[in-house]
């Protein structure tokens, strides 16, 4: 399925709202004006995944973001919008990625990796529905691989290191979710710096 610029509603709602907790209803007010989005000032778009959003204004939002913060002060903005967005969407909206009467179980980390293992694949197939054929996900020597091939997180951006931050903490929310303590989750390849692709490792649980 292709969105042709387009992005679900979902994604702007997720990231405004976290936006308002991080930064304030004014900081966020203020940021969507040096954006030119004042068209969102008061009037999110619902939670649903109607693809109505264009993705320019996604990439513009980030922009703002970096420009006003730099790309150093973003990471940790972007990052912990992300790992908030999870929660919000776990909390809130769980049917909507097929989370919905999921819940993590006492086990040893061995086996807690391969339950993580699971929800990824569902939560990358419930993803492949709304975004088309750009995610792969595989298991490698460090733990778990996501490579995204049409990163929105990214998209139009250049910067002087890897800036999917927003992704990051996504996936590290999920992680924390079923690993708890050992959950470890980076970012090896951003096509903002000029890979092809952008790629998450979420690292296997030490015995």
């Amino acid at each position: 399925m292709s969105l042709k610029g387009k992005l679900p509603n979902q994604i702007f709602s997720l990231a405004l709202t976290t936006l308002d907790e991080i930064m304030g209803k004014n900081g966020t007010n203020s940021l969507l004006n040096y954006s030119k989005l004042e068209k969102f000032i008061g009037n999110y778009p619902p939670y649903n995944l109607d693809p109505e959003q264009e993705s320019e204004d996604f990439s513009r939002l980030l922009t703002g973001i970096i420009d006003v913060l730099g790309e150093k002060g973003a990471r940790p903005v972007l990052f912990r919008g992300g790992m908030r967005g999870f929660n919000i969407m776990r909390e809130k909206y769980p049917s909507l990625w097929n989370l919905e009467g999921i819940e993590p179980t006492e086990q040893t980390p061995e086996r807690l990796f391969d339950e993580f293992l699971n929800i990824q694949k569902i939560i990358v197939g419930a993803s492949t529905q709304i975004f088309g054929d750009i995610y792969k996900l595989y298991e490698c020597d460090e733990g778990l691989a996501l490579e995204n091939h049409d990163c929105y997180w990214c998209k139009g951006l250049k910067t002087n290191e890897h800036i999917c931050f927003g992704s990051v903490g996504f996936n590290l929310g999920i992680a924390k979710w079923i690993l708890g303590e050992y959950a470890m989750a980076e970012e090896t390849h951003c096509c903002a710096v000029g890979d092809d692709m952008c790629r998450l490792i979420m690292y296997r649980p030490k015995a």
